[in-house]
């Protein structure tokens, strides 16, 4: 990832920061509207799942100049999400809700460049989570 792109995504995430947790819970009603059938995954009351997807993002966020470290906590993540019955189907639709919920975020600031810039972090992101999972089943 390009320096620019790191500053891009860092300071698209400043400026969803102080509403996170917000950002998260738009986030699952996104997504849920996208797959209604991955309601069933989550529990009833989402909240403490939007402050754990706010608590990885600003994780992420930090770690970007640090892609080892990355890859390393996206294979935990895809360890953990094949655990909770989680396909390789699901990444597309949990992307498309990032960016959807990412462009309501933050307006006109959501520029084609940052956009790009968020698409390719989920990518690695996606990429990573799903080899994880198959390392995973293989085992």
């Amino acid at each position: 990832m390009h320096d620019d792109d790191i500053r891009q995504l860092r300071d698209s995430f400043a400026a969803i920061r102080q509403a996170r947790e917000d950002f998260g819970r738009r986030f699952y009603a996104t997504l849920f509207r996208l797959r209604p059938d991955a309601r069933r995954l989550f529990p009833a009351d989402t909240d403490m799942q939007a402050r754990k997807l706010a608590d990885m993002l600003a994780t992420i966020v930090r770690d970007l100049d640090d892609p080892a470290r990355l890859e390393r906590e996206f294979a935990a993540l895809g360890r953990r999400h094949a655990e909770y019955g989680v396909s390789e189907d699901d990444y597309d639709d949990v992307g498309a809700a990032l960016l959807m919920t990412l462009r309501e975020s933050l307006g006109a600031a959501f520029t084609p460049a940052l956009e790009q810039a968020w698409a390719t972090l989920y990518g690695d992101l996606a990429e990573a989570m799903i080899a994880a999972e198959h390392r995973a089943s293989e085992a």
